[in-house]
């Protein structure tokens, strides 16, 4: 009995000190498109790229926002607009920059990964205040980002306006 205890205890020694088979990634979630694929919880370092991104147009810095893009960008506006480009994004923020002064300010992030592809995404919500002839008007955005070698290739925005503030009654 002894013996067998021993061999026992052996074996059980053994086998922790055998390199574990790696375990196999589950995410959650689903994409359509590629079937199999699932997220799950990234890393802060795209946070951090994401808010470099934020602060460069909040300077209003296009040179910034150009090195922190992908050549081929993709932008997807709440509008339809299509940008492929830097060049075209960088067009279209020129114009926006002078027309309304834009400024973002997220509110939430989330980074997440693809899970069997591994690309870097990043869920955002913002509020972005444009001042046009003097008035302030807020949009609610969320954008979906994904993010390759500290570059910016694509993003989605969808936009919506906040509901109105109750001014509070003298009763309350």
């Amino acid at each position: 009995m002894k013996k067998l205890f021993l061999y026992t205890l052996v074996l059980a020694f053994a086998s922790c000190a055998m390199p574990a088979e790696e375990a196999e990634v589950k995410g959650v979630g689903f994409f359509t498109p590629i079937p199999g694929e699932s997220f799950i919880a990234g890393s802060d370092e795209i946070t951090d790229v994401w808010n470099k991104y934020l602060e460069a147009h909040n300077n209003g810095d296009i040179e910034a926002i150009k090195s922190m893009s992908a050549d081929s960008i993709y932008v997807s506006g709440p509008d339809g607009t299509v940008l492929r480009t830097k060049e075209e994004q960088a067009a279209l923020l020129e114009a926006w920059f002078a027309a309304a002064n834009p400024k973002w300010e997220a509110y939430w992030a989330m980074p997440y990964k693809s899970v069997p592809s591994g690309a870097d995404w990043i869920i955002a919500g913002h509020r972005v205040t444009e001042t046009i002839d003097g008035e302030e008007k807020v949009t609610l955005q969320m954008i979906d980002g994904e993010i390759k070698d500290g570059k910016v290739e694509r993003f989605f925005v969808y936009a919506a306006t906040p509901p109105a503030q109750e001014e509070p009654s003298a009763e309350q």
